[in-house]
């Protein structure tokens, strides 16, 4: 009976929040602009934008929204609604790589809290932003689930859409090959090129060719303004990384750089760093072209490609984070299992710095709790890109071999 009575509390804090957010507008509403300058045959791209934000996303997405632009509040709501359950699912699939046997129902509760705990702030951020993060996140990991259920043509297809809409989820294509489904990583990219193509049948090919070409003039990775960002929510390697390295002026007239060198190599050491985050998966994903793993490896490894999305690519924001969820989900399994079973000196102090370094993940940073000053302090000096980056070194730290030894024991 508790139970029912906080899940109904959360369920209704969570509309009164969607409700309030899909009122004051969001994000979204550069997504419905959009469809309807495509409906009306404009340059999605181009000036003038809604809120002054540009458009990122690819054709097809402001194509399929065009049905939906005829009222943004009862479409930004509803998109809230939908990104609820979809977090739900998220769970659910997540929860499904843990063994919960060797829990009592209130550790499972325990576990369940905590691991949500880590993520408020970042829901926060997509609920008021009227994001669309959640749903990228659940699309990869319901493709991947999918697709180990061999529900290849819907998995596939599920995961060249959002590749198409967001370029975020490619990160789950090199998954696939690594791990031998050849057939559905082959029919990932068939449906992307058809996913690319498709608007060409109701907005002609030539114009989406064009609108094809402007999209990649301003999410082209080679762009100079995506080797540095200078603003303050940019908390991903390009944003992180020179800070410290070069003078680069803030919103705050404080110092960060500890050198200063030219832009031009911090470009290539903030490149070099994005691919060692790359190489650094073929460690978590351990053995190559093998389907049949362990479970716990495997959202470890799961966990660690998520994660590697807000950091790797430009121009990620704060909101971004929430796909930290599986790995926080790992590392408090990880914590719970170890605090119960093998509570070493080593343990212990391993606890206490991922606490602190944890700090950064909850709602404690928050202008209202912390001060408008200290929060700005916060993302001047990246510490949220900085705490991830530590929350590979404990992912690194937290093997899942000490879990599964634990496990055979009991």
């Amino acid at each position: 009976m508790k139970q029912k009575f906080l899940i109904s509390g959360i369920a209704l804090i969570y509309i009164a929040l969607s409700i309030v957010s899909a009122l004051d507008g969001g994000d979204f509403d550069v997504y419905l602009d959009a469809a309807i300058k495509l409906n009306n045959g404009d340059n999605i791209y181009a000036p003038p934008f809604i809120k002054g934000l540009q458009y990122f996303y690819s054709p097809l997405f402001a194509l399929v929204l065009i049905p939906f632009s005829w009222n943004f509040l009862i479409t930004e709501l509803t998109w809230l609604l939908l990104s609820g359950l979809m977090l739900f699912r998220s769970w659910n699939l997540i929860k499904g790589y843990f063994d919960l046997s060797v829990f009592t129902k209130k550790e499972t509760y325990i576990w369940t809290g905590i691991s949500f705990f880590f993520i408020i702030r970042f829901l926060l951020y997509n609920i008021s932003m009227i994001q669309i993060t959640i749903f990228l996140m659940w699309a990869i990991i319901e493709s991947i689930n999918l697709i180990k259920k061999n529900k290849t043509l819907k998995g596939s297809g599920l995961l060249a859409f959002v590749i198409n809409i967001k370029i975020m989820p490619l990160v789950a294509l090199p998954y696939l090959l690594y791990r031998g489904y050849f057939k559905p990583f082959l029919y990932v990219i068939l449906f992307s090129i058809i996913f690319i193509f498709l608007p060409a049948l109701f907005i002609g090919y030539e114009f989406n060719w064009y609108l094809l070409n402007e999209w990649w003039l301003i999410i082209n990775p080679a762009q100079s303004g995506y080797l540095v960002e200078a603003g303050t929510n940019a908390q991903s390697i390009v944003g992180t990384v020179p800070v410290y390295l070069t003078e680069i002026e803030g919103d705050l007239p404080f110092k960060r750089n500890v050198l200063n060198l030219s832009l031009e190599t911090v470009g290539v050491i903030t490149n070099m760093v994005r691919l060692l985050l790359v190489l650094l998966a073929l460690y978590f994903l351990k053995s190559p072209f093998k389907k049949t793993v362990s479970p716990i490896f495997e959202i470890r490894a799961i966990g660690y490609l998520l994660l590697a999305v807000p950091l790797i690519f430009p121009h990620q924001q704060k909101y971004a984070f929430i796909f930290l969820f599986p790995m926080i989900a790992y590392l408090s399994y990880y914590c719970m299992i170890m605090w119960k079973f093998n509570r070493t000196r080593s343990f212990r102090l391993f606890l206490v710095l991922l606490l602190i370094v944890s700090i950064n993940f909850t709602p404690v940073i928050g202008s209202d709790i912390i001060g408008r000053l200290n929060y700005n302090l916060v993302h001047h000096y990246r510490l949220l890109g900085i705490s991830t980056l530590l929350l590979i070194a404990a992912a690194i730290y937290a093997d899942p071999k000490s879990i599964e030894e634990i496990l055979i024991k009991h």
